[in-house]
């Protein structure tokens, strides 16, 4: 894989072609339907028509954050309510959060403000105060499939991510575009994402599209690298963590 790969990844032109790339690498390339309605969903809630909400199995947040990068763009804010999680700043990938759904509402002015649907901030209900008397945060609701029912999910329509078990014969292609995000992000003198680095994620970090990007981005930063601090400071994180992935993962330094 080499630097001049221009598939997807933060900070680059976010038109119409390359959201629907994601959109496809997300919910399958053959699934022209489907891409169609998230586009349309999208649409809606950048221009502050409707929240938007994605559904599906597992940590949909890195798909979001990835969804607006890819429209509002990189310098507007995203910002995770999650409220036993204290406040945190932005890194690679990683959004910040707030724990309080007011102090959050206000640090994505201009931005997108973004909630798991079971773990809701206690002043929720002035956060929704706050919502309706804006157009300027779009609001993003991750759910799960089991929420059909949920007054959050009437109009429009979730998009639904399919999960990855349905996708095995994708699978390396996938790992391949998130590699090409990671690559685009760090910005490698040289090849930073290898037929094994591919074959490892495939093996040990491949269950969901959260995992997948994590997975490749760390297996990018340590491969250009020169240490372990080296590839945590790339990654905007501590270096015992990033041993402490390592380690759950049996992955020696490359």
């Amino acid at each position: 894989m080499s630097d001049g790969d221009d598939r997807g990844g933060e900070g680059r032109t976010s038109d119409g072609d390359q959201l629907r790339g994601f959109l496809a690498r997300i919910l399958g390339w053959t699934d022209d339907r489907a891409v169609e309605h998230a586009l349309r969903s999208i649409d809606l809630g950048v221009t502050r028509r409707a929240h938007l909400v994605l559904r599906g199995a597992g940590d949909l947040v890195p798909i979001a954050y990835a969804l607006h990068r890819r429209t509002l763009g990189v310098d507007r804010p995203f910002i995770v309510c999650h409220p036993r999680r204290r406040n945190t700043h932005a890194s690679v990938r990683s959004p910040a959060n707030h724990p309080t759904g007011v102090a959050a509402f206000e640090a994505a002015a201009g931005g997108a403000l973004c909630v798991r649907r079971w773990r809701l901030p206690s002043d929720f209900s002035s956060l929704v105060a706050r919502l309706q008397d804006t157009a300027d945060v779009l609001f993003v609701v991750c759910t799960h499939k089991r929420d059909d029912a949920n007054p959050l999910l009437v109009r429009p329509e979730p998009i639904g991510v399919p999960p990855l078990a349905g996708r095995t014969n994708e699978l390396p292609r996938i790992v391949d575009e998130f590699a090409a995000d990671a690559v685009a992000d760090l910005r490698p003198l040289r090849d930073g994402f290898t037929a094994a680095d591919r074959a490892w994620v495939l093996a040990h970090a491949a269950t969901s599209f959260a995992e997948i990007e994590k997975a490749t981005l760390r297996r990018v930063a340590l491969r250009v690298s020169r240490n372990m601090s080296g590839a945590a400071a790339r990654l905007g994180m501590a270096p015992v963590s990033l041993s402490r992935w390592i380690y759950r993962r049996k992955l020696r330094p490359t």
